[in-house]
């Protein structure tokens, strides 16, 4: 998958994809399959900065950054990404103004959207404006039904729910894959390999949602191996911590090579396993992480990614 840098006749969709979740699996795989049909490109266009982040909260976090997303969206098969800047400008334009963006300038013969995609000032612009608009550029309209589960339809509204509420295998499950964290290792306090748990220490970008602080399984991957690791979140406070800055801090069991400083790790939560808290003693921390480290469960790492 590239960045489109110059337009090309293209099957398109449009969206957040915040969380690429299942639902919008389902609809990149129909983009590919309709582009291969077609003998065209695939691509997809998403928004930055954040939509909601850019209109109503600053601070909102998504579920994924820019460079996790970009990872995910590689795994789709699409040909293209098209990276639109979300600007007042674009808050403010008419419908049609963002069709002829859509069908001319980017040459989408085949757009295809969610069945409640709304568009332009003040949302006004709908699929039945799309089917008009598509018509007048001698292009194609197709609407994608929401993707639901047995219970409920797929949303990242409900996952970022799920995911603040430390429910792991049920984000797993409408996500398609396993929530993860990229970072880069940095040095820390030495406190683990002092009590025998050296610990690999990333600090995830602030615009970017984390579950609630707290100890998970998880897997780790490292140069494309991948390692089972015990992971705390949060602020790391121990014994004497006074630290303000959230961390992701992780140990590997099985790990026994060179420093990873400066390496580019990928951080996949596997299961909660408890709050994080402070501790009386060095001691007392010494034995807690003896016994986070058992309850590591064992899965399968053959789907590593």
């Amino acid at each position: 998958m590239k960045i489109l840098t110059q337009s090309t006749p293209c099957v398109l969709t449009i969206g957040k994809f915040e969380g690429i979740h299942l639902g919008h699996q389902a609809l990149l795989a129909e983009v590919t399959h309709k582009a291969a049909t077609l003998g065209i490109a695939s691509a997809a266009m998403v928004f930055d900065p954040h939509p909601y982040a850019f209109l109503k909260d600053s601070h909102y976090a998504p579920l994924f950054t820019n460079e996790e997303r970009h990872h995910i969206l590689k795994n789709t098969n699409l040909d293209y990404l098209i990276i639109y800047p979300f600007t007042e400008i674009l808050t403010k334009m008419p419908p049609e103004d963002f069709c002829k963006i859509i069908f001319e300038t980017y040459q989408a013969k085949l757009l295809i959207v969610g069945e409640n995609y709304r568009f332009g000032s003040g949302r006004t612009g709908d699929t039945a404006l799309l089917h008009k608009q598509a018509a007048t550029y001698g292009a194609k309209l197709q609407i994608v039904p929401m993707t639901t589960t047995a219970t409920d339809k797929i949303s990242t509204s409900h996952i970022r729910r799920l995911l603040s509420d430390s429910k792991i295998k049920e984000t797993q499950m409408l996500l398609g894959f396993r929530f993860f964290i990229f970072g880069i290792v940095s040095a820390g306090k030495q406190l683990g390999r002092s009590l025998g748990f050296p610990t690999l220490n990333i600090y995830p970008s602030q615009e970017k949602l984390l579950p609630p602080d707290g100890v998970y399984s998880t897997m780790v991957t490292v140069n494309g191996t991948c390692y089972r690791g015990i992971t705390n979140i949060g602020l790391r406070p121990t014994v004497n911590s006074t630290s303000t800055v959230r961390s992701v801090e992780t140990h590997l069991p099985d790990y026994y090579g060179d420093s990873l400083y400066g390496e580019h790790i990928k951080v996949e939560l596997l299961e909660f396993i408890r709050p994080e808290r402070k501790f009386d003693s060095v001691e007392e921390l010494r034995i807690q992480i003896a016994k986070d480290i058992m309850c590591i469960q064992t899965y399968g790492f053959a789907n590593c990614n």
